[in-house]
């Protein structure tokens, strides 16, 4: 709760970090690895929505922020900041939108940025409702999704995801939950001179939507993988 409360402040203020983070000559291979694998469950967008699909005409155009705590005592975070002291956690800001498609197919596409870590990611989505859902029974989905990150001078990032969600609505809530795996791709753009990097690693993700009135969503929600975040979402869904 102190997370998605500080969040909450961050998305109302305006917060300036100062742009650190680079590769060193010192950085190791497995340390590359280990760095990969963490940045490429940052930049991938987690759900921040229920399970159950949008209807034909419908849409869910949301903003949303997101804390993610980094490992900054271990080796592959000091070696990827410029003065050997990286910050705990890296603020995202994301602008998210999707729409729904006959036969409970949606597609989504969110642009991400970084702060303190300066980076632009775009992503394109697309999710199946295996089981719709109804007021009785809960909704199943499937989600696969690609990412690119721009702006980063010394790392080339493209990840791969796919996930499973279940959700259940009850009144105003909906609480959902998730397991996805997150392949990334990365390659040395440093004077590190490090051989490429082809990771997977999984997180697993639970939410809750809350509906106060018609057409307006705000979620929190919590991914535990190789990296842990928090995310807040406030928008519109019909």
């Amino acid at each position: 709760m102190k997370k998605l409360l500080v969040l909450a402040a961050m998305m109302v203020s305006s917060v300036v970090f100062a742009d650190e983070f680079k590769i060193q000559n010192s950085m190791t291979q497995s340390q590359f690895q280990d760095l990969s694998k963490e940045m490429g469950q940052m930049v991938t967008p987690t759900p921040n929505s229920p399970a159950e699909p949008l209807k034909t005409l419908g849409f869910d155009i949301a903003l949303e922020t997101t804390l993610v705590n980094i490992s900054d005592g271990d080796s592959h975070w000091k070696n990827a900041w410029d003065n050997g002291d990286p910050d705990s956690m890296a603020l995202l800001y994301r602008v998210h939108v999707q729409k729904g498609f006959p036969f409970g197919i949606d597609l989504g596409l969110s642009v991400t940025k970084g702060t303190n870590i300066d980076f632009t990611a775009i992503t394109g989505e697309v999710k199946y409702a295996i089981l719709k859902g109804t007021t009785v029974t809960p909704a199943l989905s499937v989600k696969g999704s690609y990412t690119k990150v721009f702006g980063l001078d010394d790392i080339d990032l493209q990840t791969l995801s796919a996930g499973i969600y279940v959700s259940k609505g009850i009144l105003m809530f909906t609480p959902y939950g998730g397991l996805e795996t997150v392949y990334t791709m990365a390659s040395d753009d440093s004077d590190a001179d490090l051989d490429d990097e082809n990771v997977n690693a999984v997180r697993g993700i639970v939410g809750l939507q809350f509906s106060p009135l018609p057409l307006i969503s705000i979620n929190g929600e919590i991914a535990v993988g190789t990296v842990t975040s928090y995310g807040l979402k406030a928008g519109l869904r019909f």
